[in-house]
């Protein structure tokens, strides 16, 4: 059997935020990852903006016409 239990770092302990479905005395393997953070995120997007910005992307040419998209012979 497989659970998927939230939990909270406080003060180095781990605060589970529901019940495991195991018996007492069962032993398991914990795998600890962090959990998406949502500042972390929104600052590596506002980054890559300011790289775009920093180093636009110029002469991409105008828009394509149909002679360009097929082969003709």
């Amino acid at each position: 059997m497989i659970a998927e239990v939230f939990a909270t770092v406080e003060n180095g302990e781990l605060k589970l935020e529901g019940a495991l479905p195991f018996p007492d005395q069962t032993r398991v393997k914990l795998r600890i990852e962090p959990l998406w953070n949502a500042k972390a995120a929104q600052r590596n997007w506002l980054t890559l903006l300011a790289r775009f910005d920093q180093h636009p992307i110029v002469g991409a040419g105008g828009p394509y016409m149909r002679e360009d998209l097929y082969e003709r012979d």
